[in-house]
């Protein structure tokens, strides 16, 4: 199947390989075995499942594991067979999967240790090889780490929001951290203590989804603004990207460093293909002003000016391509505007649409249908696989339209 897969050619739309049905409530996390048939799932039902493709073509549960609290995230390193489940609870339990002599279809699943890493729901873990640790985020407002060796709690920071999302820089031992404020947190951990670094703000809702990339040291991040934004953390500029191509929240992020394209995922199912390659802009920051600055006529704070100039006030705009606040009169035309991350039509003044050139409207970004409700993403680019899964409880296993070996 593998090789059918590699001699296809480019789609410019996914394809639909195998549909895994079967959890009787929400899917929150699936995992492709690398170098495998093979997908791991967990879900809300309280379960575990390995399902191993058979030769049928169709995938069945291997591995059906229960466990005593919700799972709400995963983490699976391949080469240990260690599965990290966070659950509902708190807890982290730690699983290895024993693997069937060839030819058996069934195999084993063994809980290893159980560890109370929080006092509420578990929303996102990492397992780092290099530190031997489990690093884990919770809805308890904090950020644990554990010592898979010992078995012992390291350390553990508290925030002011429930923590949503987390990636974990090995090299640099600095974890990323969105929470539900619209705030990231930038933290160096150590053995018992830590200490924040600093703290990224550009989202207008709370951060779902992140994805690092420790080559290019660039930080993506996804929020429920239905925006994603790429962190430039490397070039220590403070330089941002916004890219806007979503209609619901972002909850899942995948970047490909071979094609440079960052793969973003919403909560309607949504596929957005964005090219990272090209140069992009900066989106202005919004300025404050008391009157338009095209027109000044006042706003409708301003009494002063409305009362001296015996006019109603105006409600307030703002140009996304020069960042001037604006009234409706003069900001009556929409335009999008890719190199700022502006992929559907926003408002810009009359001004500024008159310098946009067609080629200026030119899409960097493609735009495709998952079909169902996408909560959790992972992909296998030598292989050209992605699976997906969500609150639909299917998990979708698909050939995807953006790598092709």
């Amino acid at each position: 199947m593998a090789a059918e897969i590699h001699s296809r050619p480019q789609s410019s739309r996914p394809v639909l390989l195998n549909k895994i049905e079967g959890h009787s409530d929400s899917v929150n996390a699936a995992v492709l075995i690398p170098k495998e048939d093979g997908v791991i799932t967990v879900s809300e039902d309280r379960t575990i499942r390995v399902w191993l493709k058979r030769d049928s073509g169709q995938y069945w549960p291997s591995i059906y594991h229960t466990v005593s609290s919700p799972c709400s995230c995963m983490s699976y390193h391949h080469d240990s067979r260690r599965i990290f489940i966070g659950q509902d609870n708190g807890a982290v339990v730690v699983s290895v999967t024993v693997s069937p002599p060839r030819g058996l279809i069934l195999c084993v699943c063994v809980c290893v240790c159980v560890c109370a890493a929080h006092q509420n729901r578990v929303s996102d873990l990492i397992f780092s090889l290099e530190s031997q640790w489990v690093i884990s985020t919770g809805h308890d407002k904090s950020i644990s780490w554990m010592s898979t060796q010992s078995g012992s709690m390291l350390g553990r920071h508290s925030f002011g929001s429930w923590a949503s999302c987390l990636q974990y820089d090995n090299d640099t031992q600095h974890a990323f951290v969105g929470d539900y404020s619209g705030q990231i947190t930038l933290l160096k951990l150590e053995e018992q203590t830590c200490s924040v670094i600093t703290t990224l703000k550009g989202h207008a809702g709370s951060v779902s989804a992140l994805y690092w990339d420790p080559v290019q040291r660039w930080l993506f991040s996804g929020a429920s603004d239905h925006s994603v934004i790429m962190w430039d953390i490397g070039g220590r500029q403070g330089r941002s990207l916004l890219l806007q191509g979503h209609h619901e929240k972002v909850q899942a992020l995948w970047y490909l460093p071979l094609t440079h394209q960052l793969l973003s995922c919403s909560a309607d199912g949504g596929i957005t293909v964005w090219n990272m390659e090209t140069t992009r802009e900066e989106a202005p920051q919004w300025l404050d002003s008391d009157s338009c600055q095209k027109c000044a006529q006042p706003f409708f704070w301003n009494i002063k000016q409305m009362w001296d100039s015996k006019t109603l006030g105006l409600r307030q705009h703002h140009c996304r391509k020069c960042g001037k606040a604006i009234c409706g009169k003069c900001s009556s035309k929409r335009s999008t505007y890719p190199i700022m991350g502006f992929e559907f039509q926003v408002r810009v003044c009359d001004d500024c649409y008159d310098t946009i050139k067609e080629e200026d409207r030119t899409p960097l970004a493609t735009f495709h249908e998952g079909k169902h409700n996408i909560a959790h993403m992972d992909m296998d680019p030598s292989r050209g696989l992605m699976v997906t899964c969500g609150s639909d409880r299917v998990v979708k296993v698909t050939h995807t339209f953006v790598l092709v070996f």
